[in-house]
């Protein structure tokens, strides 16, 4: 169980999640902390039981660790407000903001503050979602564990070695909820063409995307091969996936990938050149 205080800066969605995860966790309310410029969206928290402020170094000031849930445009600036405080008192400080490198982060902070940065996804604001993790030298085996503990509140979490392989956990789970929404939309809207009322196409739809996923977590069975399990030679889903073969379908997901990749890498560029 965490013993830690845990100081939540930003009231935004991803704090959100990882606080209502926390808590449906039993972790206690007492132990949490948010801060927010917007007093209103703060009563959400205060019903809760957390200790809520609208300075951002109040709740530093009472935490181990730092949760980083605000927009990437202002982390840097927020770090700045947090910078004597984190050279005092040393807390695990954990990023959820995507495009802002822990080396941007570590200038303001200094070198030897412990940081994490975290790749969440929109599925986390209902504990199901997919995270990357990264920590740097700073960070200790213990804060590792804390860190993975605290993102996994709202779903699963994995360690890359590499900061660079963030970028790699946006494109396959930071931007890939957007990815399966379209592909939903799209045939939700063709079922209807073809006849289905919109209830039922989006039921049917849904629920087959929600059922492949978990017949894929229940199963060691590879993904090839699932995929031919449902492929009859001759029959409608190879007539499917031969058409989707023809139109490119993997080299349009693969280019699309590849596209959330460079972007990330832009937006880091651009968080450093806005300093």
């Amino acid at each position: 169980m965490i013993q830690a205080k845990l100081g939540f800066i930003g009231a935004g969605n991803m704090n959100r999640a990882i606080i209502d995860g926390l808590l449906s966790a039993g972790v206690n309310a007492q132990q949490l902390a948010v801060s927010n410029r917007s007093a209103p969206k703060l009563d959400y928290f205060a019903d809760r039981g957390l200790t809520t402020s609208t300075s951002n170094a109040e709740v530093a000031a009472v935490s181990d660790v730092l949760i980083l849930g605000v927009k990437p445009a202002q982390l840097l600036d927020v770090a700045q407000e947090l910078k004597t405080i984190c050279a005092t008192n040393k807390p695990l400080v954990i990023s959820v903001a995507a495009g802002v490198l822990t080396q941007q982060i570590a200038e303001v902070l200094g070198v030897d503050t412990p940081i994490v940065r975290a790749m969440p996804n929109t599925p986390s604001t209902i504990g199901e979602g997919a995270a990357g993790l990264f920590a740097t030298a700073a960070v200790s085996d213990a804060q590792r564990e804390l860190a993975k503990t605290i993102i996994e509140a709202c779903g699963i979490a994995v360690w890359v070695e590499q900061e660079s392989l963030i970028d790699a956990v946006i494109a396959v789970a930071g931007s890939a909820p957007a990815y399966f929404f379209t592909i939903l939309e799209t045939m939700v809207d063709e079922a209807q063409k073809l006849g289905l009322n919109a209830a039922d196409a989006k039921a049917l739809a849904v629920q087959t995307c929600l059922g492949a996923a978990r017949l894929v977590q229940s199963t060691e069975t590879d993904l090839a091969t699932l995929r031919n399990n449902v492929t009859s030679p001759g029959g409608t889903t190879q007539a499917a996936l031969a058409s989707f073969s023809a139109s490119g379908l993997d080299e349009t997901l693969r280019t699309g990938m590849h596209a959330a990749v460079m972007r990330a890498q832009e937006m880091a560029a651009e968080a450093a050149g806005g300093r």
